[in-house]
C-alpha cells in the first residue's frame, strides 16, 4: 500500500513516527510537510525515501489513503481535498473546529464508501477498554489537567478538552446529553472547563484546569461490583469490598502501546487494506457536545 503522511511536527514524531517505522513491511510511506529540515532527517535519520512538500504531489504517486498531522485549521481542506481523490484518511482530532463542516466530511466520506478515522487514541488504550468493558457502570468522573495551559476557549474545548469528552461518549452506555456546561475564562484566555452528561442510566462529570500545577489525568469509574480508576492511562486502581488491586500494564509494553497509538494506526492500515469499513462509535456526538458547551459560554 502506498500511504500518504502529511504534517510530522513534534508531536508527530513521538506519537506516529515510530509506528510508520514499524509498518514499513505492510506500507510504503510518503510524508508531505513544508519543513525542509524534516523532510531532510526523515531521509538521512530513518531512511525514509518518499519524501515531499505538498497533498498534490502525494497525490501525484497514487496513494491509497493519507494520515494527516497538520494544524487543526488545515485540517478541512486537507480532508475534503483527500476523500474528493477517492483517499481514505485518518486526522487528529479534532476533525475541525466547526460542527457543520465535521458532520459535511462524514457525509462526503459516506456518500464515496471511504474511510475517516479520527485520532482518538483513548479508544485504544488497553486500561481504558478495562473500562469500557466494566458492566453497569453509574458514573464517571473525568479529570485533565495542564501545569500552565492557555488558549482560547474554541481552541481548548476541541484541543483538550475533547478528550475528555469522547472518553465520556466512549465509556458511557446509551446516547450522553449534555446537563450542565461552564467555562471560566479570563482575558480570552481559559481557565478551567466543567461539563455534566447524562444517558439513560449513567452520568459524567468532565472537570479541566488549566493551571493545577501539574500534568494529570484521572477517570473514575463506580459500579455495584466495584471501582475503577485510571491515573494518566497508564495506572489502574479497582477498589472493591475484599481490598485494593493495582494494575499498572506490562513493563515491556511501549509507551505508545499503553497509549493507544500503535492500535489506532494498525486498525487503520487493516481497514484500508482489507477493504473494511471502520465506524467509531459516537465520534459527532462528541463534537457536537463540545460545540453545545461552546454555545453556553457564548450565550
Amino acid at each position: 500500500m502506498k500511504i500518504g503522511v502529511i504534517g510530522i511536527g513534534n508531536i508527530a514524531q513521538k506519537a506516529y513516527l515510530p509506528t510508520y517505522l514499524k509498518k514499513q513491511d505492510e506500507a510504503t510511506f510518503y510524508f508531505a510537510t513544508r519543513n525542509k529540515k524534516v523532510r531532510e532527517e526523515l531521509q538521512a535519520r530513518f531512511g525514509f525515501q518518499h519524501v515531499y512538500q505538498s497533498l498534490e504531489q502525494l497525490l501525484a504517486q497514487n496513494i491509497t489513503a493519507c494520515l494527516i498531522h497538520s494544524a487543526t485549521k488545515s485540517h478541512y481542506d486537507l480532508v475534503k481535498t483527500c476523500l474528493e481523490n477517492g483517499i481514505h484518511v485518518f486526522v487528529d482530532k479534532p476533525l475541525t473546529e466547526n460542527y457543520r463542516q465535521t458532520e459535511e466530511l462524514y457525509r462526503l466520506a459516506a456518500a464515496k464508501n471511504l474511510i475517516l478515522m479520527l485520532g482518538f487514541n483513548r479508544r485504544y488504550a488497553p486500561l481504558v477498554n478495562l473500562l469500557k468493558d466494566l458492566p453497569e457502570k453509574r458514573q464517571l468522573h473525568l479529570q485533565k489537567n495542564r501545569l500552565a495551559g492557555s488558549g482560547t476557549p474554541e481552541f481548548l474545548v476541541y484541543d483538550l478538552f475533547l478528550h475528555l469528552v469522547d472518553t465520556a461518549v466512549y465509556l458511557m452506555p446509551g446516547t450522553p446529553r449534555l446537563v450542565y456546561g461552564n467555562l471560566q475564562v479570563s482575558q480570552n484566555n481559559l481557565e478551567y472547563a466543567t461539563m455534566l452528561l447524562a444517558s439513560e442510566t449513567t452520568s459524567a462529570t468532565l472537570t479541566m484546569d488549566l493551571k493545577s500545577g501539574a500534568n494529570y489525568e484521572r477517570y473514575e469509574v463506580t459500579s455495584p461490583s466495584k471501582t475503577l480508576i485510571l491515573e494518566n492511562l497508564t495506572n489502574l486502581t479497582e477498589l472493591k469490598q475484599q481490598g485494593t488491586l493495582q494494575l499498572s500494564g506490562d513493563d515491556w509494553q511501549t509507551t505508545l502501546f499503553k497509549r493507544g497509538f500503535e492500535a489506532l494506526v494498525t486498525q487503520f492500515l487493516t481497514a484500508v487494506k482489507e477493504k473494511q469499513p471502520l465506524s467509531q462509535e459516537k465520534i459527532l456526538l462528541s463534537h457536537q457536545l463540545c460545540a453545545e458547551l461552546l454555545a453556553t459560554y457564548g450565550n
